[in-house]
């Protein structure tokens, strides 16, 4: 025997998972022939699906914050941003796993498989629309009134139902046919939307925070709730876990996800000309009334009541003020040592939050995850991410392109419905819609749905193109734009 220093090869440790064989059962076609030189995990399996899907290339054409230009720097968009996710989540899973005391943890908690981590975060943003997040706003409202999908559209909802549904990878089954546990990786919120109440929705939305967390955010529309829950079954013989509680993978992706938008935006946007730092430094400051850091204060003591703290809060705005004015303050130039000393910082900023990560005996807040952010790092993470998000997604120049693209978004709902309830031209809808339309109509739902999977396989360009022919503002630009 030798002696266990904490360190074990990566084959051993993608094998420190649960026993329970539902975790790798498939819900669709639960077993694939596959050829005898095949030696790969079910987990890497789903890796590979993924990353040979289209919905996966797709995500090379969909902003991830801000639409780019060619006279732009480059920025992430959701393909670079869900690899960059990929790795950190990688990472996080791996060090939990050399490390003897959570490995303990791991193992009653229901264990960590890293290909299954690494998938999850591949997929995480699968089904999100063209135009990123403005796209999501838009679409929940149209789903929810012209459309009349109680459920309205969530990203996390439609990537679950893109993978187990939309993403044609065989003739024999619909979806990737994922494994159990990769699907339940997936799903950072873990439950269904909450109907919308009529006389204090608003109230409840400002002041609730059960309220807000079901409403705001959700991973399973009505329609595939009954495989959900079948997926998470593993999950549901594990001490301690509720139904609202994410699997440790998930939980891993999450994190990932937090810390990858926190930094990696920020690079991009200093980069890119967008974010004034300058402008940053003198709205963080803790004296102002009704300033950025009084409204994040108090959304997130009414989010986490029992893991907010006001004095950690205050330290994170001093680390944070400290990091930007060491490496982002100056105005970037482009030269060689700007960028060195900005991406310099970003390394140096996920590598200190990835080594934050904890896992606990019990959740860290209320409805919460076994695995998360320190107390300091978690406060510091979620300034990072308001920064990105008043300082850039709420700009006025950026915001007369956002409703241009709300406006294209809401067109083509418009123009798809009425076209789809032509009796008369409905043989000549799109063939994807067509073909999803009429594969859908028997179960009995809702086939408005329909339009919103079709939108969602659409990159930006496409999306573009779309609208200019239904609206015949312009003609095809090529013979293959006739096929959309």
């Amino acid at each position: 025997m030798t002696k266990d220093d904490g360190h074990r090869p990566e084959h051993e440790l993608v094998r420190l998972t649960s026993g329970d064989p539902r975790r790798h059962a498939r819900l669709v076609v639960p077993r694939h022939a596959r050829g005898a030189q095949d030696t790969r995990s079910e987990a890497r399996r789903d890796r590979d699906r993924i990353l040979y899907s289209v919905a996966w290339r797709r995500l090379g054409g969909v902003t991830q914050v801000v639409t780019p230009f060619e006279d732009m720097a480059l920025m992430h968009n959701r393909l670079t941003h869900s690899e960059k996710v990929a790795q950190v989540a990688r990472s996080i899973a791996e060090r939990l796993l050399h490390d003897k005391p959570a490995r303990e943890l791991v193992v009653r908690l229901g264990g960590i498989d890293a290909d299954v981590v690494e998938a999850a975060a591949l997929a995480h943003d699968l089904g999100h629309p063209p135009f990123g997040h403005i796209g999501e706003i838009t679409l929940d409202k149209v789903a929810r009134g012209l459309l009349r999908l109680p459920d309205g559209f969530e990203g996390n909802a439609q990537t679950f139902r893109t993978v187990l549904l939309g993403e044609t990878r065989s003739n024999d089954y619909h979806g990737l046919n994922l494994t159990c546990a990769t699907l339940v990786a997936i799903a950072k919120y873990p439950w269904q939307r909450d109907p919308t109440l009529k006389d204090d929705h608003r109230a409840k939305l400002r002041n609730d925070a059960n309220y807000r967390r079901r409403w705001r955010k959700f991973s399973v529309y009505r329609s595939e709730k009954d495989d959900f829950d079948k997926a998470r079954e593993f999950i549901a013989d594990i001490e301690g876990f509720l139904p609202d509680t994410q699997s440790l993978e998930a939980s891993i992706m999450d994190v990932a996800d937090d810390i990858t938008y926190a930094i990696h935006d920020l690079e991009d946007f200093y980069l890119a000309g967008i974010l004034d730092v300058r402008a940053v430094l003198d709205e963080l400051r803790l004296d102002e009334d009704d300033g950025l850091l009084r409204k994040l204060r108090d959304r997130l003591g009414i989010d986490y009541p029992d893991y907010f703290s006001e004095d950690l809060f205050a330290k994170a705005v001093k680390v944070v003020k400290e990091e930007l004015k060491a490496s982002f303050s100056a105005k970037n130039d482009g030269g060689v040592q700007t960028v060195g000393r900005a991406r310099s910082a970003g390394s140096k900023l996920i590598g200190k939050y990835i080594n934050s990560v904890e896992i606990s005996d019990d959740v860290f807040w209320t409805h919460g995850p076994y695995i998360a952010l320190d107390a300091e790092a978690w406060h510091e993470v979620q300034l990072l991410k308001e920064v990105t998000k008043n300082f850039v997604i709420k700009r006025p120049d950026i915001a007369l392109l956002q409703r241009g693209q709300q406006r294209i978004l809401r067109e083509l709902v418009k123009y798809l419905l009425r076209w789809k309830n032509s009796n008369a031209d409905f043989k000549r809808l799109p063939r994807r819609l067509r073909d999803e339309i009429t594969t859908y109509a028997p179960s009995g739902g809702n086939t408005n749905r329909c339009i919103l999977d079709y939108l969602c396989t659409l990159t930006d360009g496409q999306c573009y193109a779309l609208y200019y022919k239904l609206s015949g503002s312009r003609p095809a630009a090529s013979p293959m734009d006739l096929f959309l």
